[in-house]
């Protein structure tokens, strides 16, 4: 189980690994894991073992940033920050 707070908020979920699911580079959902800044994770995904997609990128002005990777199990994956 994975289990994270900022500012008063939580969020929980759960990695599970199971012989039927297959990891998707171009299939399912995106997941966007929110960030103070997509900067911070960003220095550190390649020397996870994953690789950048798209780099850090402005949504809007109003909205913040994203940026997408695909993990080091080939999942495909996003970032968000406001700034």
């Amino acid at each position: 189980m994975v289990s994270s707070k900022t500012s008063g908020e939580s969020c929980t979920g759960a990695l599970i690994q199971y012989e039927s699911y297959v990891p998707s580079k171009t299939d399912g959902i995106l997941i966007y894991f929110s960030s103070v800044d997509v900067a911070n994770e960003r220095a550190i995904i390649e020397e996870a073992g994953g690789t950048i997609v798209k780099e850090k990128t402005m949504i809007s002005p109003d909205t913040g940033y994203m940026a997408v990777f695909i993990d080091s199990e080939g999942n495909k994956n996003a970032l968000f920050s406001r700034a």
